[in-house]
């Protein structure tokens, strides 16, 4: 007998939540939330079409005397006519293993000695 009464308070239990649950979920419990759908577009494009080209611009492209300081070309660095500082020591212009010939100019060998 006490297992029937069990199983039917289980049963009454169960159902009681089954109604009692949607319902609890549908209140807001005083909670309020504010959807804000107000969206701006803005088309407005201003194109402009009046281009000057000016094709008297002479292009430098490096040769003798025009690298730029710091700047690779073809793997080594230009840093000019000066001497280096390379892990605690000096290289004068072109003395050392770390300077590369290369058409009359020296380069910094990235090779030879890594930055």
């Amino acid at each position: 007998m006490l297992k029937k009464l069990t199983l039917v308070f289980s049963v009454v239990t169960a159902l009681g939540f089954a109604i009692a649950g949607p319902a609890a979920a549908a209140e807001p419990h005083g909670k309020s939330v504010h959807v804000n759908k107000t969206v701006h577009v803005n088309r407005t494009v201003h194109v402009n079409r009046n281009v000057r080209v000016n094709r008297n611009v002479r292009v430098v492209r490096p040769g003798h005397g025009q690298y730029v300081i710091g700047r690779s070309y073809n793997g080594h660095i230009w840093y000019g006519h000066h001497r280096h500082f390379w892990h605690g020591r000096w290289y004068e212009y072109g003395v050392g293993p770390c300077w590369i010939n290369i058409d009359g100019e020296w380069f910094w060998n990235v090779l030879a000695c890594p930055l």
